[in-house]
């Protein structure tokens, strides 16, 4: 399966508003509970997403070491990697 990207609504209570196109190619029912993955938010509309560079952002987040730069060839042939 394709990974597919929706927004959903936050409703003043809380609650958030699935597009009918979401619920009906999962199969939601009322009372269903669902998965949420927490992220950061797209790339800004404003960047054109065919570029090289704007595909790059958000490359070097996580909780990778912190001295890559320095010991570089070290991590990239042991097999602990970050």
């Amino acid at each position: 399966m394709v990974p597919k990207t929706y927004e959903a609504k936050v409703l003043d209570d809380g609650h958030l508003s699935l597009a009918d196109e979401v619920r009906h190619e999962l199969d939601l029912k009322s009372g269903d509970r669902v998965e949420v993955t927490i992220r950061r938010p797209s790339t800004p509309a404003n960047l054109d997403p065919d570029n090289p560079l704007v595909k790059m952002i958000g490359m070097c987040q996580g909780d990778g070491k912190t001295d890559s730069a320095l010991n570089h060839d070290r991590y990239l042939y042991n097999e602990d990697q970050p």
